[in-house]
């Protein structure tokens, strides 16, 4: 059923896939036997059941009211197909919108069905690659400004989360968050983000606020196809505390935007948190914003230093770092520099481990354990980066020409 048929007709696999059964339980307990899969309930009063095997989801559900009904229920046309006895049975319409390869839904009112459909139409057509025709942004349009009138009909944050983090782990993430502005659910979902829409900025940025934010999201994604979620998360909010930082500056003759990085983290930690993302990713992508402004050094031992004291923000930061410059102008060729210098700078991995153990270094220094053993480790580690120290010995040498008690 529904998404899966709609991956095979795309030309994609699928891995989770949905049947319909008059028995859904002895149905998933057939397909559990046969796969030697894992079987749970989803929810047991609806007959709703799910088998894990192999790699694969299969959700069994019971089909009620018939074929068609089912059908007439689904949220758009291309997710409205069923398989059944080899033959492909779909909707009115769907072969068009397959070789058009745009999503339409198969009612406007199906929408407000479940008020995740709207959001979930602007991750589909992201990481499958689909149009979104004009009348179906129109009915998003719709179904956004009846959800910003009803606040309390809001999907649950979990689900929100979910379709956010698909949409972002997206080959054309920027796409989607650029229709999530245009159809106004951005004010539904980020509304954080939604003043930087027509911010100007000025100095080096010829874009808005929120158009640099897409053309940094996309360009950190053309550099780093593989950039995680977190590196992603920071760079849709780079630029998060510059509303709320703005300040004109006569000296200069333009508006400022000094501390935005400072702010821009916090309104991420916040905003992130609030949607439940793990604590982990928040934390990266906050610490991410907060260091964006960091001016990398010129002189390669410098460098060295630099990367080294932001190690746990590696490799993401010179990549949005690089990004932000490719979605200015005058600056462009500033981003290119910064990656080779960043290259060249770890051709030799930054060391993991101090040459000396924590109760070496408590012996050599007379020591009890606290916070000044981990001081020396990490100025140890420190000069074992910057090729100051190589042995056993002139880390001993070191650590006592730096911390020796008189």
């Amino acid at each position: 059923m529904g998404g899966a048929l709609r991956d095979l007709l795309l030309g994609r696999r699928p891995k989770d896939l949905d049947f319909l059964a008059e028995d859904p339980l002895r149905a998933a307990e057939e397909a559990q036997a046969a796969l030697s899969g894992s079987l749970f309930p989803l929810d047991e009063e609806r007959g709703q059941y799910r088998v894990v095997a192999g790699g694969y989801t299969l959700d069994f559900a019971p089909l009620e009211g018939g074929l068609e009904d089912d059908l007439l229920r689904r949220d758009y046309r291309l997710n409205a197909l069923a398989l059944l006895r080899g033959r492909v049975f779909g909707l009115r319409g769907v072969e068009e919108d397959l070789r058009r390869r745009v999503l339409v839904p198969v009612r406007e009112e199906n929408l407000y069905g479940d008020h995740l459909r709207s959001l979930r139409a602007v991750r589909l057509a992201a990481s499958l690659g689909l149009g979104l025709p004009k009348a179906t942004r129109a009915a998003l349009r719709r179904h956004a400004a009846f959800l910003q009138g009803n606040p309390h009909l809001l999907p649950a944050r979990e689900r929100v989360r979910e379709e956010l983090t698909r949409l972002l782990l997206s080959p054309r993430a920027a796409f989607g968050l650029g229709v999530l502005a245009e159809v106004g659910l951005l004010e539904v979902y980020l509304p954080e983000l939604a003043f930087l829409v027509g911010l100007e900025q000025g100095g080096v940025h010829h874009l808005d606020a929120w158009r640099h934010t897409l053309s940094v999201l996309f360009h950190l994604l053309w550099l780093w196809p593989e950039a995680p979620l977190s590196a992603r998360l920071a760079a849709l909010y780079h630029d998060a505390g510059k509303p709320l930082t703005r300040r004109f500056d006569p000296k200069v003759g333009r508006f400022r935007f000094l501390g935005h990085a400072e702010v821009g983290a916090e309104v991420a930690r916040a905003a992130l948190g609030f949607l439940g993302f793990s604590k982990e990713a928040v934390e990266e992508a906050a610490g991410l914003i907060r260091r964006h402004m960091d001016r990398p050094p010129e002189e390669k031992k410098a460098l060295r230093r630099f990367y080294f004291r932001r190690q746990a923000l590696l490799p993401a930061l010179p990549y949005l770092q690089a990004a932000d410059r490719l979605g200015a102008k005058k600056v462009a060729e500033e981003a290119w520099a910064l990656l080779w210098a960043y290259q060249e700078a770890l051709k030799t991995p930054l060391p993991q481990k101090p040459l000396l153990s924590g109760e070496e270094v408590m012996a050599l220094l007379g020591l009890k354990p606290g916070p000044e053993v981990g001081r020396a480790l990490e100025a140890l580690l420190e000069a074992q980066a910057l090729g100051e120290v190589e042995t056993r010995a002139e880390a001993e040498a070191f650590l006592l020409a730096r911390f020796a008690l008189g």
